[in-house]
């Protein structure tokens, strides 16, 4: 926020210590938000660039959008489907891209940012957070994979239909649902 903020030049501002703290408890948040609400690899996640694949749809919620050079099995499968976040998501994303997101001096569009460097997370940045909040809070070790064989675990022990199964293949990315998908358009 701007009372959090000083002017060292017209125009330039420096942030306190404590706004770029919030900024990156906020961000560790969003990343384990993303992986509850979309079960995609941490590469996809963590690569999301505010306007190009993280995009407002038209009623002004945050969707996920690949093409094929965005995710693992791109080049097989071409474009993905939007993916919709949880709506729920979509203050907190606003408010960070908005008010905490630019106390991290971003150097580019990322929506992930690296506290110390400003540029964008690396694969070993999201599995850091994510296997330190995830034993902080459960005393267990837990991966942004093993996160992805957590949700299909859990959806295939309920009474998931396959169509439901199907869709959750495709939101992972695996190349089997979207083989399937592609076969079925031909």
């Amino acid at each position: 926020p701007e009372s959090h903020r000083k002017m060292k030049r017209k125009g330039d501002f420096e942030y306190c210590p404590k706004q770029r703290k919030v900024a990156e408890s906020y961000q560790r948040y969003l990343i384990l938000a993303f992986f509850a609400s979309v079960p995609d690899r941490q590469r996809t996640i963590r690569e999301l660039e505010i306007g190009r694949t993280l995009v407002k749809n038209d009623q002004g919620e945050w969707t996920i959008k690949h093409g094929p050079d965005d995710y693992k099995t791109g080049k097989y499968y071409g474009e993905r489907p939007t993916m919709q976040l949880a709506v729920d998501l979509t203050p907190a994303i606003d408010d960070f891209v908005e008010n905490w997101r630019p106390s991290l001096n971003p150097s580019g569009n990322c929506l992930l940012i690296q506290p110390k460097t400003g540029n964008p997370m690396t694969g070993d940045s999201i599995f850091q957070r994510v296997s330190r909040c995830c034993f902080k809070v459960t005393g267990k070790k837990v991966n942004p994979h093993l996160l992805r064989d957590i949700l299909v675990t859990h959806v295939r022990e309920t009474d998931a239909s396959e169509k439901e199964l199907e869709a959750l293949a495709l939101f992972m990315g695996h190349r089997y649902a979207l083989r399937y998908l592609r076969d079925k358009m031909v």
